[in-house]
């Protein structure tokens, strides 16, 4: 089941289970200053990314409600 390429793939990673993975580097430090977590900066930045793209009709909405 599947397609060539994703047995090809698992052959590959069967060659190389010997090889360590390196870990991902740890998350930057976040502001002293500023009292949230990493994970709720994120999302207060991507829910402002989402208004940013539409902020006339946004503001209006808010405006009207």
């Amino acid at each position: 089941m599947g397609c060539e390429l994703g047995k090809l793939g698992l052959v590959q990673r069967e060659r190389k289970s010997g090889d360590e993975v390196p870990e991902p580097p740890a998350p930057a430090p976040t502001d002293p200053r500023l009292p949230l977590s990493a994970k709720q900066k994120y999302n207060i930045m991507a829910s402002w990314k989402g208004i940013s793209r539409a902020m006339e009709p946004t503001g209006v909405n808010m405006f009207v409600k």
